[in-house]
């Protein structure tokens, strides 16, 4: 049967659904988990179903006018934001909500390297704090519920935290708001005080597999791609795409510099990235993944070096699961077990939870729009003295 609505996280929604039905849903909440676990269609369906005009809600086609509103993202009474420049207008929000028509996991390149911010006051922009609260002020037109969701609220600016902590205190009747994120240390804690916490894990392999297979992957390819991503749907999708793929054959290339303590290709890989350019490689079936097109903008370049850092941490957690459960451990790649092996027997524990941790803070940089270079630079040395500690201290 094929999907109706949004392929919501299936326990999470049960628990909301009842909520829901019960009339003890609440008003506000906080969606946190890890990216890619499944928050944000989580909360679209919550938001589908919380609008259907039929009881129960729609579960097979033919929808209900407000069902099929709420899957092609024209709903009136359902309002989505994220991260955006200040100046994006109608236009571009329109090309941006036909694009999540096609895939509603799809995000814009400007996600990676923008704010939620508050929008100016007399044309504040469709996807800003002040245009969603305008929203919210307003009667349902069609729906039951006036229905925010807003994607990474942990990059809300100051002065948009702000504004939208007033509406958290007293949301208008009739309203259900939905914030999402993946860092909930990093927001205001008044904010986080005031909303219902929900907590997502990530994907059990076998869900995430079977999320794939129902997008038109082969089950072989929907398990290794699965595996690899550990329990991130955009991660699996994002993997899919040659570009990704090169980024994380490049990632596992510079992996291996690292541990030959080769500093300068440390910071030739910070320069690369500074300058929007991925090399080309080859995967674990020897194809030549060719080199990207050099990234045009600088949205695009923080876009990159935030995949780098990601696939980084994915072969770091493989190094430190190696390390811990031995015999037992499972790679994501297979065709790399022996050469990850290799590299886990001359680390240390605790120095890998620090890599680990370290890539972690450089992506938090980069959100923040520090100098990319510098940050990359930075980040690769240090793992470069980590690996290097290690080698002397496990050596025979």
């Amino acid at each position: 049967m094929p999907q109706i609505g949004f392929p919501a996280r299936a326990a999470v929604l049960a628990r909301l659904r009842q909520a829901l039905e019960a009339g003890t849903l609440g008003q506000a909440h906080l969606f946190h988990g890890p990216d890619g676990s499944g928050k944000e269609v989580t909360a679209l369906e919550l938001a589908r179903l919380a609008n259907c005009a039929r009881t129960p809600p729609c579960a097979a086609a033919p929808l209900c006018e407000s069902c099929a509103k709420a899957v092609s993202f024209q709903h009136p009474d359902i309002r989505w934001i994220g991260p955006a420049p200040a100046s994006l207008g109608e236009a571009e929000t329109a090309e941006l909500m036909a694009a999540k028509r096609e895939d509603c996991f799809y995000q814009p390149p400007f996600a990676a390297s923008s704010d939620v911010t508050i929008g100016a006051v007399d044309d504040p922009g469709p996807l800003t704090v002040r245009a969603l609260l305008r929203f919210l002020r307003l009667q349902a037109f069609q729906g039951r519920y006036k229905a925010a969701i807003v994607l990474n609220a942990h990059r809300f600016t100051a002065e948009a935290a702000n504004a939208f902590l007033k509406t958290l205190e007293e949301p208008p009747p009739g309203a259900l708001i939905i914030l999402l994120t993946s860092n909930r240390a990093a927001m205001l804690p008044t904010l986080v005080s005031r909303c219902q916490p929900v907590r997502f894990e990530p994907y059990p392999e076998e869900e995430l597999v079977s999320l794939l297979v129902a997008r038109g992957e082969a089950p072989a390819r929907a398990a290794a791609l699965a595996r690899a991503a550990d329990g991130s749907v955009r991660k699996a999708l994002a993997l899919r795409e040659p570009e990704v793929a090169a980024v994380y054959v490049w990632a596992g290339e510079l992996l291996e510099r690292i541990h030959a303590g080769a500093v300068s290709a440390a910071h030739l890989a910070a320069e690369m990235l500074h300058k929007g350019i991925v090399p080309e490689g080859e995967d674990d079936d020897g194809v030549t993944l060719p080199a990207p097109p050099v990234a045009a903008d600088l949205a695009e370049r923080r876009e990159r070096a935030l995949q780098l850092c990601e696939m980084l941490n994915l072969y770091y957690g493989d190094l430190l699961a190696c390390r811990e459960r031995g015999h037992d451990w499972r790679p994501r790649r297979p065709a790399q077990a022996a050469r990850l092996r290799a590299l886990a027997a001359r680390r240390v524990t605790r120095s890998l939870l620090d890599d680990i941790a370290r890539v972690e803070r450089a992506k938090g940089e980069i959100d923040r729009n520090l100098n990319l270079g510098l940050t990359m630079a930075a980040l690769l040395q240090g793992l470069v003295s980590n690996a290097e500690q290690d080698r002397a201290a496990v050596a025979p």
